[in-house]
C-alpha cells in the first residue's frame, strides 16, 4: 500500500480537534495564546498553528545565545516525526540571517504569508542577543574598574590609619 499525505486527517480536521484542548494553549483575558513550537506569532489560529500544517515555518534562538535556528517542515517526511523538520543554525551577523531566511521561504516555496513574521521573529531573537552580550561586557568592564579603583583607595586609607595609630 502507498503512503501519501491524505492517510492522515486534514488540518481542517486537526485544527477542529486541538483548537480548543491544546495542552500549549494559555488563556487570557484579551486573547488566547499558545507556546506550541514553529507558531511564529504565539496566537491560537489556523492560520499560524504550527502542528497542523505540513510546511511549517520556524525560527528560535541558539541555546548558547548566538544566532538563531530556522526550521522548516518537510511534506515528505510528514509521517516520520524525527525527519520532518529540517533544521539549520544561522551564526553569521544579522543581515545575512535574514537574507537566507527570506531566500529560503521565497525559493523553496514556503508560507509566504508567514515570512514577515520570521523575519520579524528572528530579528527580535537577534536584536536582544546582541544587546545582552553588550550589557555584559558593559557590566564586567565597570565592575572591573570599580573593584580597581576601589583597591587603590582602601590601600592610601589603610596605610594612612596605620601611620596614624603607631604615632
Amino acid at each position: 500500500m502507498v503512503r501519501t499525505r491524505f492517510d492522515q486527517a486534514s488540518s481542517q480536521v486537526q485544527w477542529m480537534i486541538i483548537r480548543n484542548t491544546s495542552s500549549f494553549l494559555h488563556r487570557r483575558k484579551l486573547a488566547t495564546l499558545t507556546t506550541e513550537p514553529n507558531n511564529l506569532k504565539n496566537r491560537n489560529t489556523y492560520r499560524s498553528n504550527g502542528l497542523i500544517h505540513p510546511k511549517v515555518v520556524g525560527v528560535e534562538a541558539v541555546k548558547n545565545g548566538n544566532g538563531v535556528v530556522f526550521t522548516t517542515g518537510s511534506v515528505k517526511n510528514i509521517k516520520k516525526p524525527l525527519k520532518r523538520f529540517h533544521k539549520v543554525k544561522l551564526t553569521r551577523d544579522s543581515r545575512r540571517t535574514l537574507t537566507s531566511i527570506r531566500r529560503t521561504i521565497r525559493k523553496q516555496s514556503y508560507r509566504k504569508d508567514l515570512k514577515m513574521a520570521a523575519l520579524r521573529r528572528a530579528s527580535a531573537l537577534l536584536r536582544g542577543q546582541r544587546l545582552a552580550a553588550t550589557s555584559t561586557t558593559a557590566t564586567t568592564t565597570t565592575t572591573t574598574a570599580t573593584a580597581t579603583t576601589a583597591g587603590k583607595r582602601s590601600g592610601k586609607g589603610a596605610a594612612t590609619t596605620t601611620t596614624t595609630t603607631s604615632s
